[in-house]
């Protein structure tokens, strides 16, 4: 999911009249690309680890039960941390677009 300039000029191109903020250049959509993958890549190390959970509304709703589990996490996967009881909404979206990283 790596593009190529002429694709983020295009992108820039479409995103030339936006309604908030400023024009976005090719540089601004690449950048923001590569922060919704990593946030993506994050909740996914989120949803694969045992004993967590991910759900959209409350992340991985921590509690006492995960707690250990969760502070062992957060000390490898430290952009996890606003996760802990908040969902990302662009989750479902992001997935549709990501591809299937099956293993068999």
């Amino acid at each position: 999911m790596n593009f190529k300039a002429t694709f983020w000029n295009a992108a820039s191109d479409a995103l030339s009249n936006p309604s908030k903020g400023g024009p976005k250049t090719s540089k601004v959509c690449k950048e923001k690309w590569k922060r919704l993958r990593k946030t993506f890549e994050v909740i996914e190390c989120i949803k694969n680890t045992s004993g967590l959970t991910y759900l959209r509304e409350l992340g991985a709703n921590v509690g006492l039960e995960s707690e250990a589990v969760w502070n062992d996490f957060i000390k490898i996967h430290k952009d996890a941390n606003s996760f802990r009881n908040r969902g990302w909404p662009h989750y479902d979206k992001m997935k549709q677009l990501m591809p299937s990283k099956g293993k068999g």
